[in-house]
């Protein structure tokens, strides 16, 4: 009897989590997890570990939870030294740092988490940014803080025009927001849903004929080569006085140069990132029409237990010999996922 309960232990696939802000929740989902037949490897330490650490923590890992605090990880060369590893799971919706080819390569599955409440979470972020810059709000709580009560003129965000750059999960929240400010809606999408734009009266726009009309003009889109550097100084000539850009997506979708540039010589009003300043754009810290964050869109309590648990979910299905409902690569069934080692759990009724 002892026997046959170390075998099934030692047969309960490994789920390794190395995302750190996963971390901050996965004891409230401990419980859940372990009932499904596995063993966590979520110890508070992954949040540090070194390149070789993490090497050699996949060894042991069937399944891992992403992003690690070592950027880009998995390497091709840790995904050949992990074995055992049969699933990337990611803890976010983007995932352009990872070696997707790599993965497929080595019969690994990639998912990721698409999740509403992180959609939500995100999209709150953006609507904070639009109204910290427009209203300054951020430079006049620095002023009291160092005894200074002058005021100083913000803009409204009501009844202007806001362009959404990418209306996928997050653009669409976004856009949802956007009744309470009675604002006009403009959208670049090369593929939009019919439905939600009728009902939300959104227009369809070229990107240039958004980049001129808009008051408001926020970032959605997923950052890959075509897209790096989509706003650059061009695009920033084609841009209102008058406009402020929100950037919650990633950093390198806009040319830290050209946003510098543009913001210093008064080519557009404002700006609000959700990312450390880069060694050029940090001249921009303290001016009252610039707002930085240190990429915490996504850092709300609710988003972050949604998309941990989508993340798992993905790691469940894949042990299942399921699909996972979001998945990168599947390509990777056509050449064949890792072979099946006997620990993969029982498919459901």
């Amino acid at each position: 009897m002892m026997l046959k309960s170390m075998l099934k232990s030692m047969l309960k696939p490994r789920l390794a989590i190395l995302n750190p802000t996963c971390l901050d929740v996965v004891e409230a989902h401990r419980a859940w997890i372990e009932a499904a037949g596995v063993e966590l490897l979520a110890d508070q330490s992954n949040r540090d570990l070194s390149a070789s650490a993490v090497t050699e923590l996949l060894r042991d890992a069937d399944a891992v939870i992403l992003p690690a605090g070592v950027r880009n990880a998995p390497s091709e060369e840790q995904m050949i030294a992990a074995t055992r590893l049969l699933v990337c799971s990611i803890a976010a919706s983007g995932y352009e740092w990872l070696d997707v080819a790599a993965a497929t390569r080595n019969g690994i599955v990639v998912a990721f988490s698409p999740g509403r409440e992180g959609a939500e979470v995100v999209a709150d972020m953006a609507w904070g940014l639009m109204l910290a810059v427009a209203r300054q709000i951020p430079f006049h709580h620095q002023r009291l803080g160092v005894g200074d009560a002058r005021r100083g003129m913000g803009t409204s965000v009501f009844g202007k025009k806001l362009g959404i750059i990418g209306l996928g999960n997050i653009g669409k929240c976004v856009a949802r927001r956007a009744a309470g400010f009675d604002v006009q809606i403009l959208a670049a999408e090369p593929h939009p849903d019919e439905a939600f734009v009728r009902e939300h009266h959104i227009r369809v726009v070229s990107l240039d004929k958004l980049l001129a009309e808009s008051d408001f003009i926020s970032l959605h889109v997923r950052l890959d080569e075509s897209t790096r550097n989509l706003i650059g100084a061009e695009e920033f000539k084609r841009m209102k006085q008058s406009a402020i850009l929100i950037n919650t997506a990633r950093r390198e979708l806009v040319s830290e140069e050209a946003l510098t540039t543009a913001i210093e010589s008064g080519q557009i009003a404002g700006a609000g990132l959700d990312d450390p300043p880069g060694p050029v754009a940090a001249r921009l810290l303290g001016r009252p029409n610039v707002v930085f964050t240190p990429h915490i869109g996504n850092r709300a309590i609710e988003g972050v237990h949604g998309v941990f648990r989508m993340a798992v979910e993905n790691c469940l299905a894949v042990f299942r010999h399921e699909r996972p409902p979001f998945l990168v690569n599947p390509e990777v069934y056509e050449s064949g996922v890792r072979v099946d080692r006997g620990h993969a759990l029982e498919r459901s009724p």
